[in-house]
């Protein structure tokens, strides 16, 4: 009858034993610790196991962005490469046209300075049109003073407007 009270107790968590004798019993509760110990554990190298890899695919992508910005910034460099030599090209080509305009402008400047010989032109002014030379009588010298009555505005001066005080003071002057 005590056994049976004793096993009960066993079932229902308690190891007090009635009466003088101890039984050869190991405890149950050694092996539900190790299993729980060996459950967290268990769950411990999980979470670790998560967070290394959570940790690898935050890497991964870190890498992968890495090497993103590398293959936008090496276009990026290629096409401004592209660019300047694209440039270079049509400075190149617009220096040889300013260098053929330069020529150009050269003999036209020499074949312009041929035309206006003096000689030339009053030869082709006396024959072909039938000009002549004024006389002396038909000469008439106008002496213009250094100082003149033109008046000639600065672009400075017309953009400086007239303070409210001067308007005030040209009004009296006028009377």
């Amino acid at each position: 009858m005590a056994a049976d009270r004793y096993r009960n107790r066993i079932d229902a968590g308690s190891y007090y034993a009635y009466g003088n004798v101890a039984y050869d019993l190991q405890p149950d509760y050694a092996s539900y610790r190790m299993q729980e110990e060996d459950e967290q554990r268990r769950k411990e190298e999980a979470r670790l196991a998560k967070a290394e890899a959570r940790e690898n695919r935050i890497n991964s992508v870190k890498v992968i962005a890495v090497a993103l910005v590398m293959f936008v910034g090496c276009i990026a460099f290629m096409g401004m490469n592209v660019a300047v030599d694209n440039a270079e090209v049509s400075l190149r080509r617009q220096k040889s046209e300013l260098d053929n305009l330069k020529s150009a402008n050269a003999i036209l400047e020499a074949e312009m300075a041929e035309q206006l010989d003096m000689d030339y032109i009053r030869q082709e002014a006396s024959e072909r049109l039938g000009m002549s030379e004024p006389q002396s009588y038909q000469v008439v010298y106008i002496d213009v003073p250094k100082q003149s009555y033109t008046v000639q505005h600065n672009a400075d001066d017309a953009a400086d407007e007239e303070s409210l005080l001067d308007k005030v003071k040209n009004i009296w002057k006028k009377d």
